[in-house]
């Protein structure tokens, strides 16, 4: 994947609001099946472990764990009633907030003496195993070994960072005390750190690293408590960059001088590329299950889903996540999702209105087909919109609105959808 940044000053940049593609519930009106009429049912039926046969229940989804090292947030109450004590939220807020537990009874006090503290005696800096795919608050629990609360108090030995993946932001403008800029993790959690090095070839390059979105690794100790971002400092020795970024790239902060800017996405295994704003998130997808009747005489499923991967690359399907509203383009090699799902595959109970709309798609016009959903309610859960367009090599696009209980269909379409078209707009082959 390779960035270039291009700006386009007229478009007024949203913040991002998580787009979810899939089902609103798990009931399609006959119309809807007819629209969704990919060949879904008939694909993806010998896979790997991570996806599903078709008309079988749904596996219990596998526990996620995660290394927590000195993620710095802050402890509140959950409403009486909950089945759950508390939750920790992330800073800035955005980051991600989760249940947590103290590994023993004494930790577990800490985090209670913590909760719902006032400012500026409330945040704490953590550390432990965080996992998900279990029952607690939003479906992950942070199992804490050890926290420092801020201010004075003993400082915990340096923790090793080894190969960590993020990219580096400026820090707002103005006098402040500490953090210039700050490295945020690349991943679920967009964790922040303030980052520096006393070699002088390092600090130049993290320096020239500063809002270019160029993902890197980083190799160093982190120290926790310090006059620094967050409170804390990767003390840097080791910097690469990384070709192909493993999740979401943390967004630019809203002071940042390319909020504004848009970066040139490049697909060198299908062979497109196209503009998406700096703050939207472009995520690639693997090959991750085949039709059971593919599979070649002889061949596990492992060795031909290695195969595939070898012939097709990481990126059968992109998804751009941007504000209220999402884009979707898969191979034409996965036609019919045969080997990765690549957009929306469910509506809901409610209305369908089938739609036509013209798009431009690098100079030429194309007639996109979908449907608006409307269901009970206005928020976009229940009221949205879906497109589809098939190009002449067979590479599918589709976009539209995600659901999303906190915004409407009109919000949709007054901030959200000409940004969309802009990436059609964009889009062009590249070979």
């Amino acid at each position: 994947m390779k960035y270039l940044v291009r700006y386009k000053h007229s478009i007024v940049v949203l913040l991002i609001v998580s787009v979810i593609l899939g089902a609103c519930s798990t009931t399609e009106g006959p119309q809807a099946e007819d629209i969704l009429a990919t060949s879904v049912a008939q694909t993806l039926t010998a896979i790997s472990p991570a996806a599903t046969e078709t008309g079988t229940p749904e596996p219990t989804p596998p526990l996620i764990e995660k290394a927590v090292e000195a993620w710095y947030g802050y402890v509140l109450s959950l409403p009486t009633g909950d089945p759950f004590d508390d939750r920790l939220i992330l800073v800035p807020e955005g980051v991600g907030e989760f249940g947590l537990v103290g590994s023993n009874s004494e930790i577990e006090a800490e985090i209670e003496a913590l909760r719902d503290k006032s400012e500026p005696a409330n945040k704490a800096h953590f550390w432990g195993v965080l996992t998900c795919g279990v029952e607690d608050y939003g479906g992950c629990r942070l199992v804490v070994e050890r926290l420092r609360p801020d201010g004075p108090g003993p400082f915990f030995e340096p923790d090793i960072v080894k190969g960590w993946e993020g990219v580096v932001y400026a820090g707002p403008p103005g006098p402040r005390s500490g953090g210039d800029d700050y490295f945020a993790l690349v991943g679920d959690y967009h964790v922040q750190y303030g980052i520096w090095s006393e070699d002088e070839t390092l600090s130049e390059q993290i320096e020239g690293l500063r809002d270019t979105n160029n993902v890197i690794f980083v190799w160093g100790e982190l120290v926790a408590g310090v006059p620094d971002w967050n409170g804390t400092q990767i003390q840097v020795t080791q910097i690469d960059v990384v070709d192909r970024p493993s999740g979401p790239i943390p967004p630019p902060p809203e002071w940042s001088e390319i909020v504004d800017a848009w970066w040139v996405y490049v697909n060198e295994d299908v062979g497109y590329q196209f503009e998406y704003p700096a703050v939207a998130t472009v995520m690639e997808f693997e090959v991750m299950g085949f039709p059971t009747d593919e599979l070649p005489e002889g061949m596990s499923i492992d060795e031909y889903i290695a195969q595939l991967q070898e012939q097709y690359g990481n990126s059968l399907c992109v998804h751009v996540k941007y504000s209220l509203g999402y884009v979707s383009i898969s191979a034409p090699e996965n036609v019919g999702y045969r080997y990765v799902i690549c957009g929306r595959t469910g509506v809901g109970v409610g209305e369908i209105k089938n739609k036509v709309e013209l798009v431009d798609i690098d100079g030429r016009i194309y007639e996109a087909t979908g449907f608006e959903f409307i269901g009970d309610g206005e928020t976009l859960d229940n009221h949205n919109e879906t497109f589809f367009i098939l190009l002449d090599d067979g590479t599918r696009i589709e976009y539209g609105a995600g659901p999303a209980s906190d915004a409407t269909y009109e919000d949709y379409l007054l901030g959200t959808k000409e940004v969309l078209l802009q990436i059609l707009a964009s889009f062009e082959m590249t070979r």
